[in-house]
């Protein structure tokens, strides 16, 4: 044996074959992973192994010799790779021989031939795949030869670094409180590296961030850990053991409210090149601990409180910050109950902290106590604020609490005016900088310097420097200016003063203390600015004309002229004085005597009135020329000047004279506009201005306003055509009133008469144009079918009607009256056998104009075994007076019932009643009242009555139109019972003053009204007994003020007569010096379209002087307030009067106010009225509505007509024409009828539900407007049902037998037959029910009848 082998050897030589081994085959070529083969080859092995052990049991008993191999290889290398040769064990020797190997592994499984794969000829060794050393680190084996040499084979796997360090979780979350000595170490888990020796984990670094914030303190933490070193391993054995333990160790102290969590990154890291490593995240959380105190945010607190503040006011509020969190950091406050050494005042017996209490929460300081400046100014508090720890932390601050005193005086101005004499003025020619007053303010509250030294806080006033002075008003002409001591100061002239553009200053000293809240004082400075004399005296025109009659007596005044100066009144600079000079010369001496050539004016030196001092003569001298000097007594004095022309004029004494009073005339209606048809004259024996005549033409004496169908020239007086004019249309006669005024004022008038002449230019008009009747087919010739009614708006032969049936079909059996329209029966109609016949009617007036749309009557003939009764009229008209007693009989109808019946006759109203006031006896016809009746309610009343013979179906009927007369039941009535006017003593006689109105409800004579005056009747005054204006009949003359009462009657012409009365006071004011006004009319009356849009002018008012005078500036108009005028408003130089808002007849239909026209110099002494009355004209802006959409009636069937079955009601809001309706029923006038003037539905033929037992018509209302208005409603009338049918069995006809044969021998209980009966009616009336009548009874089953 080689020494190289015997040292592999030594110590490990055996006897016989190793214990506990396992055979390997050689020559066995398993897959890495399994030991699959063929049954053979398994037997094989088997053979095999039993050889080895008897082989190796042979050896043993022969010294054999063991030899050590050991081998190493890398871990994942690649498949195949060389490992080593077996025989490299054995010695030289052996080597040589090629006998091949057994293989034996010391563990029961067998890793070596999955990983390796062994030679077993040559012992070369190759990994079979890539090996793990983390999973198998060493590999061990006995290989024998043949020849009985064992090698146990050792083969290591060396580790690479492969693995990187990995801790057990990526993060970590520790708790660390703040508190924490520096040294703490907290222990971490380490990183476990599955590589072995240099390769395992090697140590660890705290990782710092890549932007690490400068701390000059340094690091929190430091990594404290092992060395390396070998450890047993149960698992890895010959591994490194982990660097443990590791630790995070605190290098210095944490602070929570610095940072309240620190994150760390902890780096593992092995030994291999490069190296590989692992990554912890330690997120340490920072604990609060109560290390922190409370923090006031200021180091003393001040506050000022009044003394007068209530207790719980809120004096200030501390704040403390703890930074700690929880309660840790929860703040508490309180006052301590024992205060520093020397604060405050001593807080008398009670001490500051009695005074005052903090919340506990909030730190709001507020006042327990009411506070005493006096007894104490200043109070000094500690407040404690306490954290919520275990162990609590405490700060406290200082609280200086200032005692404000209360401003309870307002500041005093004192003014000391520094002009002569000491008067509030200042002269107009005062300059800017000059002294006015001095003024000094001052307060009697405590120094305010005292209150800022309380506060401690710093002031720039002083005493009385802390009130502030300012001044307003004046506009910039005054200032104030600082007097140099405190509170002192100067008011002073700032801008030009002018008293001719404002005399009087109102300034406003307002003084503010410095007080909370400041008081302050008001001193109102009335500065007066005395007058200089700089203005000269100023005519208000510097040419004055006038003109005076020659007729004028001495001492008349022609005009006035008036000067102003603008210096101050009442004083010498503004008193003036007037100087007359003539400049042209009064006559020519030659002429005339000195005498007579004198002035002929004189100027009052005072007022300026210019008069008469001589009797004038125009013819002398026509016009003077004067100059007029006016001079103050000012120093110097200063005057002016002005022109004054002075014209002598004529006397107006002669009124124009209208030849005749009344003019008539006649013009045919739509003349030609601009046709001239008559001409009016008047003349006037004046001369020049005061004979030239102007005509104007007025529409009626109440109305006042110009007609619009007519116009005047005023100058020749001829009436012309302004508009085209229709008699249907207008009013068939215009009464005009003509006035004629001469240039001086003086006027005339007439009355003008205008008649229409009617021209054929109208058709007639069917209304309606379509009829609907019924009637029996055993209607006698000469009955009255149906009236049909056309009518023609022309008059006269124009508008007479003429009737005449087109010829037709059956036109022949009928005939019409040509005057009234009535339509007769002329021929039986028995022979008929159509039920509907059609006529058309056509209508034509005088002129020859016919309808343009005829009439259309449609006839339904029903056939009866009776011609109904027919009335001996078809029309009756009866006259009752509205006071007869109740059950007073009216009138009588009466109807005749056929020749071949004796069936009696019985009457009813169907119609018309619908107040339920008549009554008619139901056999005789008498008509009698049943209650009181009412001329003003209802004049007119139309009944229809219907006539009916015995129990027939069918009736006639006939109209009676009821005239209720009236009776003078009714007293007139004013509109007020007093009222009161105004005039002037200067009034005219003549002039119209007050228009009475009374209405009476009464028609006739009984509603005709007369005024008088009763009692007393002074002789000034007169009045119109038709139309209630009165007027002045005399003068009134001269006086004071005074009062005078008329009572106004007002009597209508009834028998009895009945009266009303009136107070009128008329109070008759004096005016001087002012020409007296009035308006053209007394009442101004117009009536206009509710149609016409805003703005519109409806109406123009105007007022003219009595006399020749003149108004110095135009007149100005306006309306008295109040609602009815809120609607209008007036043009205020022109007097026109226009609509400001929609007018709404419905609403409103007449209004009543006033017109004022004034002068606006003087106002109150001009002031004239005159009242307005306007009448709004309905017009047809509505339609008719009914009160229901659609109506359902319901309706027993009955042998006899119904009359009435229901009202239908519409309702229009517009008045008169337009709001009357008529109902037309448009279908079905078989059954029904509709009365057109109430709107009662009418069943004049008997129904039979069985028949017919619905009903659908078509009602239309229509309005009497032009255009007029209509609308339409269904109307469904359902007739219910009574028992009025028999039963009848259809298989047996009325007045036959049944006959049923049977066969003998049939069994009992067979069914024989079936019979079943019919009932037309409906419900319960048509429910059958069966039974026998027979000597043998027969049983029933259900309804059906079973024969046995």
């Amino acid at each position: 044996m080689s020494p190289c082998g015997r040292k592999m050897g030594e110590g490990r030589q055996h006897r016989g074959a190793p214990v506990g081994k396992r055979l390997l085959f050689p020559g066995r070529r398993d897959t890495p992973h399994g030991r699959s083969g063929s049954r053979s080859a398994r037997t094989q092995r088997s053979l095999l192994w039993l050889s080895v052990h008897v082989w190796l049991w042979a050896a043993s008993g022969s010294s054999a010799q063991l030899f050590n191999l050991t081998l190493s290889v890398d871990e994942g290398l690649p498949p195949d790779t060389l490992v080593g040769d077996i025989r490299a064990g054995l010695p030289a020797a052996q080597q040589q021989e090629g006998s091949g190997f057994f293989l034996s592994e010391d563990s029961d499984d067998s890793p070596l031939l999955d990983d390796f794969h062994v030679h077993p000829d040559t012992g070369i060794i190759r990994t079979a795949r890539r090996l793990d050393r983390e999973r198998r680190d060493h590999y061990s084996f006995v290989a024998a030869t043949l020849l009985g040499a064992v090698v146990q084979v050792e083969i290591r796997v060396n580790d690479v670094n492969d693995h990187s360090p990995s801790f057990p979780f990526d993060s970590l979350q520790l708790d660390v409180s703040e508190l924490s000595p520096p040294g703490t170490a907290f222990r971490l888990p380490g990183a476990h590296d599955p590589d072995a020796g240099l390769f395992s984990t090697q140590g660890y670094t705290l990782v710092q961030p890549s932007d690490p914030p400068k701390d000059p303190a340094g690091p929190f933490f430091e990594l404290r850990y092992g060395t390396p070193g070998p450890l047993p391993s149960p698992l890895l054995p010959g591994s490194w053991s982990p660097l443990e333990p590791l630790d995070l160790v605190l290098l210095r102290r944490l602070d929570r409210e610095e940072a309240a969590a620190h994150r760390l990154q902890i780096e593992a890291w092995d030994g291999g090149r490069p190296r590989r490593t692992g990554r912890l995240s330690v997120e340490l959380r920072v604990l609060d601990e109560n290390d922190n105190p409370p923090v006031f945010e200021q180091d003393e607190y001040r506050a000022a409180v009044r003394e007068d503040a209530q207790p719980g006011a809120e004096v200030c509020r501390v704040r403390a910050t703890d930074r700690d969190l929880g309660p840790n950091g929860f703040v508490r406050y309180s006052i301590r109950a024992r205060q520093v050494p020397g604060a405050g005042s001593g807080g008398g017996a009670l001490g500051d902290a009695a005074y005052f209490a903090v919340e506990e929460l909030s730190g709001v300081v507020r006042l327990r106590r009411p506070l005493d400046r006096e007894a104490q100014a200043w109070h000094q508090l500690v407040v404690e604020a306490r954290d919520g720890g275990t162990e609590p932390e405490v700060a406290t601050v200082r609280v200086s609490i200032a005692v404000l005193d209360v401003n309870d005086n307002r500041p005093a101005i004192h003014v000391l005016f520094l002009t002569e004499g000491g008067l509030a003025c200042v002269s107009e020619g005062a300059r800017p900088g000059d002294y006015v007053a001095r003024v000094s303010v001052s307060d009697a509250d405590r120094d305010w310097e005292k209150e800022d030294e309380a506060t401690g806080e710093l002031s720039v006033g002083l005493g009385d420097r802390s009130i502030s002075l300012s001044l307003e008003g004046g506009e910039g002409t005054f200032a104030l200016r600082p007097g140099g001591p405190p509170g002192v100061f100067f008011l002073c002239v700032e801008g030009p003063l002018d008293r001719e553009s404002r005399d009087l200053y109102k300034l406003l000293l307002v003084a503010t203390d410095a007080g909370s809240p400041p008081l302050s004082t008001e001193e109102t400075l009335l500065l007066r600015v005395a007058d200089l004399n700089d203005q000269p005296p100023l005519f208000s025109q510097q040419h004055y004309k006038a003109s005076v009659s020659e007729a004028a007596a001495p001492g008349t005044v022609v005009m006035w002229v008036s000067a102003s100066d603008a210096d101050e009144a009442g004083t010498e600079h503004a008193w003036l004085r007037y100087t007359l000079v003539q400049l042209s010369a009064p006559c020519n001496p030659e002429a005339l005597p000195a005498a007579e050539c004198g002035p002929s004016f004189a100027i009052d030196p005072e007022s300026g009135v210019i008069s008469t001092i001589r009797t004038l003569d125009r013819e002398v001298q026509e016009a003077v020329e004067l100059r007029v000097v006016a001079r103050d007594l000012g120093e110097p004095p200063l005057s002016a000047t002005c022109l004054v022309s002075i014209t002598v004029d004529d006397v107006n004494d002669n009124e124009p004279i209208f030849w005749r009073q009344v003019y008539n005339a006649t013009i045919a209606e739509h003349a030609p506009v601009g046709h001239c048809f008559l001409q009016v004259t008047a003349s006037d024996a004046d001369s020049g201005l005061y004979g030239f005549i102007e005509y104007s033409l007025y529409d009626g004496f109440l109305s006042y306003e110009a007609p619009q169908a007519f116009r005047i020239d005023p100058h020749d007086g001829r009436i012309c055509v302004s508009q085209d004019i229709d008699r249907e249309r207008d009013p068939a006669t215009y009464d005009l009133l003509v006035k004629a005024k001469d240039g001086g004022g003086l006027s005339a008038q007439a009355f003008v008469r205008v008649d229409l002449e009617d021209v054929n230019d109208n058709h007639p008009v069917f209304n309606p144009s379509t009829y609907v009747t019924s009637i029996s087919g055993e209607t006698q010739p000469g009955t009255e079918i149906i009236n049909v009614l056309a009518t023609d708006r022309d008059s006269g032969i124009y508008g007479t009607v003429a009737y005449e049936l087109i010829p037709g079909d059956v036109s022949s059996l009928f005939t019409i009256d040509s005057t009234t329209g009535i339509i007769y029966l002329t021929s039986p109609l028995s022979h008929l056998e159509s039920t509907t016949l059609s006529l058309m009617v056509s209508a034509q007036d005088g002129g020859g104009l016919t309808a343009v749309i005829n009439a259309e009557v449609t006839i339904h003939i029903f056939q009866t075994t009776l011609a109904p009764a027919e009335f001996e009229r078809p029309e009756y008209t009866f006259l009752v007076y509205e006071d007869v007693p109740e059950d007073s009989p009216i009138g009588t109808v009466k109807a005749r019932e056929p020749l071949n019946s004796s069936e009696p006759i019985f009457y009813r109203i169907s119609s018309g009643d619908l107040g339920g006031k008549f009554s008619i006896h139901p056999w005789l016809g008498t008509i009698r009242t049943r209650k009181p009746l009412d001329h003003e309610t209802q004049p007119v009343v139309a009944l229809t009555v219907q006539a009916q013979l015995g129990s027939a179906p069918a009736c006639s009927s006939t109209e009676v139109n009821i005239t209720v007369l009236d009776v003078n039941d009714n007293h007139p009535a004013f509109l007020s019972t007093s009222d009161e006017i105004r005039i002037s003593q200067t009034t005219p006689p003549g002039t119209a003053l007050y228009l009475a109105r009374a209405e009476d409800r009464d028609s006739g004579r009984n509603g005709l009204l007369r005024y008088s005056i009763a009692s007393p009747q002074p002789g000034v005054f007169a009045i119109d007994r038709a139309l209630g204006v009165l007027f002045l009949n005399g003068s009134l003359g001269a006086g004071e003020h005074r009062e005078l009462t008329l009572i106004l009657r007002a009597e209508d012409q009834g028998v009895p007569p009945r009266a009303a009365l009136l107070v009128l006071t008329v109070v008759i004011e004096k005016r001087e010096h002012s020409p007296s006004w009035t308006f053209e009319h007394l009442v101004y009356q117009v009536e206009v379209s509710e149609s016409l849009s805003p703005t519109t002018q409806i109406l123009q008012t105007q007022a003219h002087p009595l006399g020749p005078q003149r108004a110095a500036s135009p007149l100005r108009y306006s309306l008295e307030p109040s609602v009815d005028s809120a609607v209008f408003g007036i043009r205020p130089y022109t007097g026109w009067i226009y609509l400001r808002r929609q007018l709404d007849y419905e609403s409103t239909q007449t209004y009543n106010f006033r017109v004022f026209a004034w002068i606006p110099e003087d106002r109150l002494l001009q002031n004239v009225s005159t009242t307005v009355t306007v009448h709004v004209r309905d017009e047809n802006d509505n339609s008719p509505t009914f009160l229901h959409d659609v109506l359902f009636l319901k309706v027993e069937e009955s042998p006899v007509p119904q009359g009435v079955i229901g009202k239908i009601t519409a309702i229009d809001m517009d008045y008169g024409r337009n709001g009357q309706l008529l109902y037309f029923l448009l279908s079905d006038g078989t059954f029904f009828k509709m009365n057109p003037n109430t709107g009662e539905l009418i069943n004049w033929v008997a129904l039979d539900r069985e028949h017919r037992g619905h009903h659908q018509m078509t009602v239309l209302v229509t309005d009497r407007g032009s255009p007029p208005r209509n609308a339409t409603m269904a109307v469904y009338v359902l007739v219910t049902d009574i028992n009025d049918n028999r039963p009848f069995f259809p298989q047996c006809l009325p007045g036959k037998e049944l006959h049923v044969k049977v066969l003998e021998g049939q069994p009992v209980k067979m069914l024989v037959t079936t019979v079943f009966a019919k009932d037309p009616d409906e419900g319960n009336n048509a429910e059958v029910i069966y039974s026998v009548s027979s000597a043998r009874p027969m049983p029933l089953k259900g309804k059906t009848l079973f024969v046995k």
